[in-house]
């Protein structure tokens, strides 16, 4: 999700802490007129490793074991690692190894020890995170998530960026269920058919649990919530209560523990829990609030549940030791916290080698010097400039049209690695299936235009032009995608502009430039 979505106060009260997360083709001078807009960079083709083969959709086998006898005579205990919005970070290292090696690692020792538990992820596994994802359509991530020990997971809203496709062959190769009750696929014939499963049922230990999921609407173009579908067919429905209560009632009674697995925010959690009696935990995610101590929600018919989230990136993982008690049939803590993920933890070489190759293949040159910067470079108007030269140098544009918030980091001064160029401008592909919401587009403009195209700049976005305008002559203007799509963001009153071509990622064009200023020993600044 985009940095500006965020829920800063938390409206129920919290448990008390206890004892105990392409191929690299430059983008040409000049894109051919028929380049189709929108249109993502061809991926670079990845060798697919095995998976195993599905459990069938609604069963998963048992976890651990159970003692019936210990359990008839006291209580039940199990134990659930949750962790949310990991956003394809396995390019982050620690200790030389991706993070995803130390959280693959951290999960395999809990389930070892605790052999009673169940792992769950609660979305957004996809996108803004790593290069070679993005260079591989995906299929660097797909694998990632197979390498990690998932029980569960419900699908996020960045999880249907590269498409159709991509999301089907992801559901039907994963060694676990993908949840999503309340998104349906036009392309299925029947409900069997039907890529995501609503609800599962697990025994872990002596307890049978129950897992709903749910999923948030998609973003369009303007980056701002959209009720269109997920790639055109992949029907979202916002009703999350309605849904919950529709599998609550369908299987409360089969299960011992209720567990809505949710993509849909900390606001939305924290209403389920207290507006849909008989779930006891909502672990959720969208939203990447770390909560050090699950949220007690009380309902108004003297029920409670829980709210849990475990922050993003991977940086941490939830840990909920539980206690069910099978004569008052009530669940509850004996300790939680949250595990930060770092060099302390055991980690696991499989996961790290397997991120190093997938990274290796896709894009040969992530780790590696590319350019170096003259001056630091900050966030905000310094890339602007950057950017500015770039689109000049290696597209041939006249002018540049872009928002301010695009930079999600500068750059230090130095040697740069094509990895760090790319952190500072992480690609989020709205609407689904699509390119990113700040990509660019190739415009031809008359001179006249673009005087009264600055004239009615708004204050969200930096306009490049050059000195001296003739009205008379066609510039090349390089204007990302926002502006394009929604002119009125960019230009008060105005309802549309020139037809365009797709030009690329603004990551496209900053590796174009950087590499072409390296070749002649310049700095790309």
């Amino acid at each position: 999700m985009p940095r500006s979505r965020s829920v800063s106060a938390l409206l129920f009260v919290p448990l008390a802490a206890s004892c105990a997360g392409r191929q690299d083709t430059p983008v040409p001078t000049a894109p051919p007129a028929s380049a189709h807009v929108g249109a993502p960079q061809p991926a670079r083709e990845l060798a697919v490793h095995a998976s195993p083969a599905r459990r069938p959709r609604s069963e998963l086998a048992d976890i651990g074991t159970c003692d019936e006898g210990s359990a008839q005579r006291g209580v039940a205990r199990f134990t659930v690692a949750h962790f949310n919005d990991l956003q394809a970070r396995y390019n982050d290292r620690i200790d030389g190894r991706s993070r995803y090696a130390y959280l693959a690692g951290y999960l395999r020792g809990l389930k070892a020890s605790v052999p009673s538990t169940l792992v769950l992820d609660a979305g957004d596994d996809y996108e803004k995170g790593s290069l070679a994802e993005l260079r591989t359509m995906g299929e660097s991530t797909r694998q990632m998530i197979q390498a990690l020990p998932i029980d569960v997971r419900t699908i996020g809203n960045h999880d249907f960026a590269y498409g159709e496709a991509a999301v089907l062959r992801d559901v039907r190769l994963s060694a676990h269920p993908v949840l999503a009750a309340n998104v349906r696929w036009d392309g299925a014939a029947s409900d069997a058919e039907q890529p995501f499963v609503p609800f599962v049922m697990v025994k872990v230990g002596c307890v049978r649990v129950g897992v709903v999921g749910l999923v948030t609407q998609g973003y369009g173009a303007d980056d701002q919530p959209s009720r269109e579908p997920f790639c055109g067919v992949f029907r979202q429905d916002p009703r999350y209560a309605e849904e919950l209560s529709r599998q609550v009632k369908a299987h409360r009674a089969e299960v011992d523990v209720m567990i809505a697995l949710t993509h849909t925010g900390l606001g939305e959690d924290i209403a389920l829990a207290q507006g849909v009696s008989g779930v006891d935990l909502v672990v959720g995610a969208h939203t990447e609030d770390l909560l050090r101590a699950p949220g007690l929600a009380q309902r108004a018919d003297g029920t409670r549940g829980w709210v849990l989230q475990a922050g993003h990136y991977g940086h941490t993982v939830g840990r909920a030791d539980l206690v069910f008690d099978p004569r008052t049939r009530a669940v509850s803590f004996e300790s939680y916290r949250i595990v930060d993920v770092d060099g302390s933890l055991p980690h696991d070489d499989d996961v790290a080698d397997l991120a190093a190759n997938l990274e290796r293949d896709a894009e040969p040159d992530l780790h590696a010097v590319i350019a170096s910067v003259r001056g630091e470079k900050k966030p905000g108007r310094d890339m602007s400039d950057l950017l500015f030269k770039a689109v000049a140098n290696a597209w041939g544009a006249d002018a540049l049209v872009v928002g301010r918030d695009v930079f999600w980091e500068g750059l230090p001064r130095g040697p740069i690695t094509l990895d760090r160029l790319y952190r500072s401008v992480l690609v989020q592909r709205e609407p689904a299936g699509t390119s990113g919401f700040t990509s660019l587009y190739l415009v031809d403009v008359k001179g006249d235009e673009l005087l009264g195209l600055r004239a009615r700049a708004g204050p969200m976005y930096d306009v490049y032009l050059p000195t001296a305008l003739n009205p008379k002559r066609t510039y090349r203007v390089a204007m990302e995608k926002r502006a394009y799509t929604y002119p009125f963001l960019a230009w008060a009153g105005r309802a549309s502009v020139p037809g365009g071509r797709f030009g690329g990622e603004i990551i496209d064009v900053l590796e174009r430039h950087a590499r072409m200023r390296a070749a002649e020993g310049l700095s790309i600044d």
